[in-house]
């Protein structure tokens, strides 16, 4: 991809599944310093204990508000995002109404992306040679807003047609890594989404199993070939 170009889609989906609240939270939008440099972050609120909503929440707050202040040339390099997401760490465990959460961020910029992640959430990039899971090998515990989570980074080189997908587990369980993989790479933008969500859903009630949230950013419009997964 040729420097200078922006990503024209951003798209996402996110609701509560099984509860009324969505415990999942995102956040995509440009650097303001760079407009070609996109910046996303996906967290997971842990479930079952208190401040799982906020934890997510904050996470996702702290990682743009860091990201935003930091230039745009330093988040090219995964030790910048290990600062930003050990920031939001700390910022979830020094709230006292906040519980635990997963957390990844990233940037796209001039052909590659970079980021990093802790717990089960996931980055798929899909490019026209491959699909490659980003984010495996990632630590889930101790979790975001412990104060001591641990960050795995990743970075990967983009080609002309390339897509990133981040999601939550409530995805990934429920509709299947391929399946997955292969609506991303066969469903334009929101359409994508939709897909997958209808996946996830019980088939008799139409209920989600869990909190569904997809955040698809995609160089163009145009469909890619669908290649072998490779985790």
């Amino acid at each position: 991809m040729k420097e200078g170009i922006r990503v024209v889609e951003v798209h996402a989906i996110s609701e509560p599944g099984g509860h009324p609240v969505n415990e999942d939270a995102y956040l995509c939008e440009y650097h303001p310093a760079a407009p070609d440099c996109w910046l996303c972050c996906v967290a997971d609120g842990q479930g079952g204990r208190a401040g799982g909503e906020r934890a997510a929440r904050l996470a996702c707050q702290s990682v743009m508000q860091v990201a935003c202040r930091t230039p745009a040339g330093m988040l090219a390099a995964a030790p910048a995002w290990d600062f930003v997401l050990q920031a939001a760490d700390q910022a979830v465990a020094g709230d006292p109404q906040a519980g635990f959460s997963t957390l990844l961020g990233f940037c796209i910029r001039r052909g590659r992306i970079v980021g990093a992640s802790s717990g089960d959430s996931a980055v798929v990039l899909l490019n026209r040679a491959n699909a490659i899971v980003l984010t495996t090998g990632q630590i889930k515990n101790p979790p975001v807003g412990s104060g001591s989570a641990v960050f795995t980074a990743f970075a990967a080189d983009l080609d002309e047609g390339w897509r990133v997908l981040a999601v939550t587990d409530g995805v990934w369980k429920y509709v299947g890594w391929d399946q997955m993989i292969g609506e991303a790479q066969s469903h334009l933008g929101q359409a994508a989404l939709g897909e997958m969500m209808g996946l996830a859903r019980l088939p008799r009630s139409g209920e989600l199993q869990d909190d569904f949230t997809a955040v698809l950013v995609a160089a163009s419009a145009e469909p890619i070939a669908a290649p072998a997964p490779a985790a």
